[in-house]
């Protein structure tokens, strides 16, 4: 199997992006792979389709996250690469949302933690092993803190719809793809 993976990224038919995909799947296999036996359990399956939850693959979503974000290649992501990562699914891009102005502010508050206007490796690791322990937990947390108007601790449908634009800016509901279901 190994073999066949190399030769297929070295494979002159193979592109430059679909080489970078084949080497990113291979090294998220290997270290799903935890008893190295070349085929995937259930819960080996799990961590290979969401490497962020799990302590042995953790590492693979931190790298490959730098590297979607990193637009530039220095290394580190600016608030502008943050930003045009939240708005890839948006035609207008001059015309910001709203909610584009509180990612900015969270960036800034949350994200860049040495407040050096980048978020660095270190930095993303905490973004993604937050001190709760989930990035769900986490996430879903922030939702409620930003939104939770009477602060009794719960959504109202009214609380989530007056606070759309802090929905609309989170992946825990999937940049607000979510709301339009269940609202």
């Amino acid at each position: 199997y190994q073999r066949r993976v190399r030769e297929a990224v070295v494979s002159t038919q193979s592109t430059g992006d679909y080489r970078q995909m084949i080497l990113r799947d291979y090294n998220k296999f290997i270290s799903a792979d935890a008893n190295g036996d070349q085929f995937l359990s259930v819960d080996e399956m799990a961590s290979f389709i969401h490497p962020e939850e799990f302590h042995h693959t953790r590492h693979l979503a931190i790298e490959e996250s730098l590297k979607d974000l990193d637009r530039n290649g220095d290394g580190v992501i600016s608030v502008d690469e943050y930003v045009a990562d939240l708005l890839a699914d948006e035609e207008d891009h001059a015309n910001q949302p709203e909610w584009i102005q509180l990612e900015r502010q969270h960036f800034h508050e949350y994200r860049d933690q040495n407040k050096d206007g980048v978020v660095d490796l270190d930095e993303l690791r905490d973004w993604f092993q937050p001190e709760g322990g989930s990035p769900a937990l986490s996430e879903a947390t922030h939702l409620v803190r930003q939104s939770d108007k009477n602060n009794d601790g719960h959504l109202s449908p009214q609380e989530i719809l007056d606070s759309y634009q802090v929905f609309v800016g989170s992946q825990a509901t999937d940049f607000g793809r979510m709301l339009h279901t269940e609202l």
